[in-house]
């Protein structure tokens, strides 16, 4: 328990200065806002649909993270951040947490995960995949933290809290993060295929 506290902590710390750092200067436009706006509206449409619910709140949805996915691949980090961020708050509204301390890891730190996608550049497919596979990975690991700190007690007796949050979380978010990382390199495929004629 010591270890997920410490690193909670720690990677919190970590991803919102770098989101920070990132935003820093970031100016706004009409369109811009616009976009955030639809964003924004989208994400939440789909997180409310469930697919497979779990309890305490997880489950599987309609590939939710998608939205702010395309958004930081086609238009920055920078919006994707912002969004990630008006997502977060806003879920907060619409299915409140269990512990107030689980809106850095549940509902700001897994959202702001997801902006990241690009990371590792856009110029290829397999630089588009890696980059989304670490940012769901990232965003999967704060709901990790948080099942660990706050729900291990659900956990079956004898399984470790690790294992039990890891699989809580991943058989559900793990499937919606797959098929939305198929989905963006979809949607994403003439974006991609223009860059490489240009180059």
């Amino acid at each position: 328990m010591m270890v997920a506290n410490v690193l909670a902590v720690v990677l919190s710390l970590v991803v919102f200065s770098v989101a920070g750092w990132k935003l820093r200067g970031m100016k706004f436009d009409t369109r811009r806002v616009a976009r955030i706006g639809i964003i924004t509206a989208m994400t939440l449409v789909l997180y409310m649909i469930k697919i497979v619910p779990f309890p305490q709140g997880g489950g599987c949805t309609l590939l939710s993270v998608l939205p702010i996915m395309v958004l930081s691949v086609l238009y920055g980090v920078e919006e994707a951040l912002i969004c990630a961020i008006v997502v977060g708050l806003t879920k907060i509204v619409i299915a409140p947490p269990y512990f107030p301390l689980q809106i850095p890891l549940d509902y700001l730190g897994s959202m702001i995960a997801i902006a990241f996608t690009p990371i590792f550049g856009i110029k290829s497919k397999g630089k588009l995949a890696a980059g989304a596979i670490f940012a769901t990975l990232l965003s999967a690991f704060f709901s990790i933290l948080s099942g660990i700190i706050f729900f291990g007690q659900f956990a079956p007796e004898g399984m470790n809290v690790w294992i039990y949050s890891s699989i809580y979380n991943l058989s559900g978010f793990g499937v919606e993060a797959a098929l939305s990382i198929v989905a963006l390199l979809f949607i994403t495929t003439r974006k991609l295929r223009l860059q490489e004629v240009t180059e």
